[in-house]
């Protein structure tokens, strides 16, 4: 069985691939994989439609074991895919613990050559042989040698192999300096709180003035979101406000042209209370001509020089211009006190009483009423469409805007995350086995291979759960699914000791990577309990 065995970077790939006989079924359709890995797979010539990016499927693999298929079944991800080759590559999403035993001891077996066939025969190499003396050799000293013939290769081998002996102790020794008193760990990286926000509406986002890098403050807008529907409520908002503001221009217009009738019809008022005042003059005038025209005839008729009809007649119009003017002096008090009390908002014509400025002004309190209203649900709107906007919840960094410009996003869909670099810490990485050797409050020394420095810090939290469980849909399988203990699913973080050497939020910026050098302790219960006495007695 012959096996080609790929090994990339420890950067670059977590798990060796290889090329050894692995079978899928997708679709009726069973493929070798033209190569595979404990993180998934790849196939070449698919005969069936390649599936796209993104879609988890479930696949039959079979795997040829020491004269066997073992079969099984696992959920994958599709990753990536070429339609003219008919390629595409999967990540496995569920992988049992049977399962990935399997894989790993027929790889570990492939990786050490157990598995493997000898293609080639081995040669004879044929060596000449040269007769040796029967005669014993007679000592020799070294001045009497030749320089040629000086056993210098033999005194350069000793010292080469003396030095290399020197350096094999020396480096045995440091590595069991670093695995019994030391714990070395590359997968660390410089880390900064992230926030995420997310969309509160449907709608389509548009980019404001910052970009991705750019440094915000705390409320500042990065992201504008326009409800289609907020929108039209705006737009008819607007329009009622407008329409509100036309209708109190129109009761203010009838206002002013009802103040300039009424100015009008004050003028005409005082014009007939004069007029009235001197109609009043003259009926006066007459009513005593008559009272005095009535006492002369009265006096003729004592001395018998007129008659009773007359006289009667004289009475009767004395006393009708004496009614005549009680009526107008009843009239123009009345119009006089009307008048005084109208305060020019109506007019009395002598019957009825006209004028429709209380009315207007009525009106006019009302449209502005209705204009105040209508501007307040416009603010509102406008409010609530500011508040739907995407702003930096602290003083940060944007790190990422999850749409593009003009991009349509759905409620509760991430917009835009956020990075806040002046609270930065180490985040280290590690598996089931070393995570148990580490302690809350360590001192540990973080080495920056891009900056060629080493800091000093503290473990402040160990957290062995949350990158160690799997959540599973609840519909499918509720609970937890554990994974493997190889995989470096807890996370321990480490604050810096010196604050102010890590100032410069550029230069020690998150994403950095880091080795973190841990001081290891002991698993053995017993051994602790000893050194936690002698450490107290000392």
């Amino acid at each position: 069985m012959g096996v080609t065995v790929k090994r990339e970077r420890p950067d670059q790939r977590r798990h060796h691939r290889v090329a050894a006989p692995f079978y899928v079924t997708l679709d009726g359709h069973k493929v070798r994989c033209a190569d595979w890995s404990l993180g998934g797979f790849r196939v070449e010539d698919f005969p069936s439609d390649i599936p796209p990016p993104g879609d988890v499927l479930p696949f039959q693999c079979s795997l040829p074991f020491q004269g066997f298929d073992v079969s099984f079944e696992v959920r994958a991800e599709v990753v990536r895919f070429d339609l003219e080759t008919g390629m595409f590559a999967c990540r496995f999403t569920e992988l049992g613990e049977r399962e990935s035993e399997l894989m790993t001891h027929f790889l570990e077996e492939l990786v050490r050559g157990s598995m493997s066939e000898v293609a080639d025969t081995i040669q004879r190499i044929d060596v000449p042989v040269t007769p040796a003396s029967l005669e014993p050799k007679k000592k020799i000293g070294l001045a009497s040698l030749p320089i040629k013939r000086w056993p210098v290769k033999a005194v350069a081998m000793t010292g080469f192999y003396a030095v290399l002996g020197l350096a094999i102790f020396g480096y045995t020794a440091l590595l069991a300096y670093s695995n019994f008193y030391r714990m070395e760990v590359q997968t660390a990286v410089i880390t900064a709180p992230i926030e995420t926000v997310t969309s509160q509406a449907d709608g389509r986002v548009a980019w404001g003035r910052f970009k991705p890098g750019d440094a915000v403050k705390s409320g500042d807008i990065v992201v504008d979101l326009a409800d289609n529907q907020l929108e039209r409520d705006i737009e008819l908002a607007d329009i009622a406000v407008n329409e509100r503001k036309a209708q109190l221009g129109f009761y203010r217009k009838r206002l002013n042209d009802e103040l300039e009738r009424m100015k009008g019809l004050t003028t005409v008022e005082g014009k007939n209370l004069d007029q009235a005042k001197v109609d009043l003059e003259s009926t006066e005038a007459q009513s005593t001509a008559a009272e005095q025209q009535f006492a002369r005839l009265a006096i003729l008729h004592r001395k018998g020089f007129t008659t009773d009809t007359l006289l009667e007649n004289a009475e009767k119009l004395a006393f009708a211009l004496r009614k005549t003017v009680e009526s107008k002096q009843i009239e123009l008090k009345s119009r006089v006190e009307i008048a005084n009390r109208g305060d020019g908002k109506w007019f009395y014509t002598g019957q009825t009483m006209v004028g429709d400025l209380s009315q207007l002004e009525a009106q006019v309190k009302l449209a502005e009423n209705e204009v105040r209203l209508t501007q307040s649900k416009y603010d509102a709107l406008i409010n609530h469409k500011r508040r739907l906007a995407v702003k930096a919840p602290f003083d940060g960094t944007v790190l990422e805007i999850k749409r593009v410009d003009q991009g349509t996003v759905r409620r509760g869909d991430v917009v835009a995350v956020f990075e806040q670099r002046e609270q930065r810490q180490v985040t280290a990485f590690l598996n089931q086995d070393e995570v148990s050797r580490t302690g809350l409050g360590d001192e540990v020394l973080i080495y920056v291979p891009a900056l060629a420095e080493t800091l000093k810090g503290r473990i402040t939290q160990i957290d062995r759960t949350s990158g160690f469980v799997q959540e599973q849909n609840v519909a499918q399988n509720p609970g937890y699914r554990w994974r493997g203990s190889v995989d470096r699913s807890a996370q321990v973080l480490i604050n810096f000791q010196d604050t102010r050497r890590v100032a410069n939020t550029q230069r020690y910026r998150s994403g950095l990577p880091v080795v973190v050098v841990f001081p290891q302790r002991s698993n053995f219960g017993l051994y602790n309990i000893i050194r936690q006495r002698v450490s107290t007695v000392l």
